[in-house]
């Protein structure tokens, strides 16, 4: 236990620090009213094929059942989820003042409204945010340390975190292919690349899973229809001759942009546009989607997008406790304009320095490949939801916005205090033995081939060249090639431990 708390990096303050968050945590949700929504009952129906919902929110529902009890299961979990992840980040971050105010900083994040309050809603949000913090600082660490134990880790926390959502299970295609485009160096690609294609498959299996249902999409659809489409003369115009039903208007019951009056309802139950929506709708507004290039690409980062959402967070699904001050709810989640932009500027600025620091600096740039990549998938999410849902966007990308945050405030740390990384691997046995061994004449001579090897002195590049450490050199040992003494001197430079896997 003490070893491992020194290679994680746990002091004092990190004890104090996640105590006082745990008590926190469990002060500002447990006993507070369980809030149960329209589709709260199909989070209880656990179906691996057919299921509405995904298996890993419907088997923990099922199994304990009672309201009251799961939402304070989901409390706990969620003390014990940012906690670890505040450790499993912050080992990875050398000097002391920047790894606890980053776990400080995380930790806050972890108590703030728009996070504490799923703990109490029965939805699938409360678990993803668990699930996802741990994950995220699974990708900063696994970013230092590309070791194959680590990997595994990750990709057990993805299947767990894939197969929550639906749509957490189609970004993890998009983290496949930034795990494979920011895989490391050279030595170390042939991990991330396996993991890449395990993130891919499991996104796979996903999508077969989504696909034995249509009742999500088809509601999706709808909104989509709703929000999108007819609510532009244009769009409309460009639906309508392609079979687009003219009904469509009449469907629906003014004012159609009230999320709660659910007006997808009638357009999915109408027996004319019905029927188009659920056959003939996905494939048209794909069509649309990949034609106007200039709509797909500033839809999200607009004013009818999900980037405003991503950036505010949400108060309207379930009740917390405060316990913190209420700017530090406005630090994490700006909801005035200006507050909006400045954090955005204060994102940008991070990422800019982190790009800078990166150029001449492989720890940085590890860094840089962690926290990008954890904003690339963010924005990957944030286009899916955009085109993909209609409404609720606020609570689809909390546990995207936890995401982004988490990985900014550590590169921020990284930056401060710098990164330890896993030490750079040497070339291959065989590679050193071709660039090194000597020619067949040389290889005949007995005689050592360091310098002063032979001079009679206990120096350590007599050491080095084979004489026992200590004793006098009238006996040398056999000789070493070259490249067996740089590997020698590889493995000595090798530190006797390293944070943990």
């Amino acid at each position: 236990m003490h070893r491992w708390a020194r290679d994680a990096r746990v002091d004092g303050f990190t004890v104090a620090i996640v105590v006082a968050f745990v008590v926190l945590r469990l002060v500002a949700t447990l006993g507070s009213p369980v809030a149960v929504f329209n589709d709260s009952p199909s989070y209880f129906d656990f179906r691996i094929w057919g299921g509405v919902r995904f298996p890993v929110v419907t088997a923990a529902y099922s199994l304990v059942g009672d309201h009251r009890a799961i939402v304070d299961v989901q409390a706990v979990v969620g003390a014990i989820s940012w906690s670890v992840a505040a450790v499993l980040a912050g080992s990875v971050l050398p000097q002391r003042i920047a790894r606890s105010g980053f776990q400080v900083a995380v930790l806050a994040l972890g108590l703030t409204p728009p996070v504490t309050r799923f703990d109490n809603a029965l939805l699938s949000e409360s678990i993803s945010i668990s699930i996802t913090v741990v994950l995220v600082a699974a990708v900063l660490r696994f970013a230092c340390y590309p070791t194959t134990r680590m990997a595994v880790t990750l990709f057990a926390l993805a299947v767990l975190w894939g197969f929550t959502r639906q749509s957490n299970a189609i970004v993890l295609v998009a983290a496949g292919l930034v795990m494979a485009a920011l895989g490391g160096s050279r030595a170390d690609r042939h991990i991330a690349w396996r993991l890449a294609v395990g993130l891919i498959a499991v996104a796979v299996v996903g999508v077969l899973l989504a696909s034995s249902t249509s009742q999500v999409q088809e509601y999706n659809s709808a909104q989509i229809l709703v929000r999108r489409v007819l609510s532009d003369d244009a769009r409309e115009r460009w639906f309508l001759d392609r079979g687009m039903p003219s009904n469509g208007d009449r469907l629906l019951v003014p004012p159609y942009a009230n999320r709660f009056g659910d007006p997808a309802v009638e357009l999915q139950e109408d027996p004319t546009f019905g029927p188009w929506l659920r056959d003939d709708f996905p494939r048209r507004y794909l069509q649309y989607v990949l034609t106007h290039p200039v709509f797909t690409i500033t839809t999200p980062f607009g004013d009818d997008g999900a980037l405003t959402p991503l950036a505010v967070g949400t108060a309207q699904y379930g009740r917390a406790r405060a316990v913190l001050p209420g700017v530090a709810g406005s630090v994490f989640w700006p909801s005035t304009t200006w507050e909006r932009r400045l954090a955005g500027i204060a994102a940008l600025a991070i990422l800019g320095a982190g790009a800078a620091a990166a150029v001449r600096s492989r720890p940085r740039r590890r860094a840089l490949a962690g926290a990008g990549g954890v904003v690339l998938v963010a924005l990957a999410n944030l286009v899916l939801v955009t085109h993909a849902a209609g409404w609720e966007y606020e609570r689809l990308l909390v546990p995207t916005g936890v995401a982004v945050r988490v990985a900014l405030v550590w590169l921020l740390a990284a930056l401060v205090g710098g990164v330890s990384v896993a030490p750079a691997s040497a070339p291959p046995a065989r590679a050193l033995r071709r660039r090194d061994v000597p020619s067949s004449d040389a290889a005949a001579d007995p005689g050592p081939r360091t310098p002063h090897a032979s001079d009679g002195s206990d120096s350590s590049a007599a050491i080095e060249a084979g004489r026992a450490p200590g004793r006098s050199g009238t006996a040398p040992a056999p000789s070493r090639s070259s490249g067996a003494v740089r590997m020698h001197r590889w493995r000595t430079m090798l530190p006797r431990t390293s944070p943990i896997d």
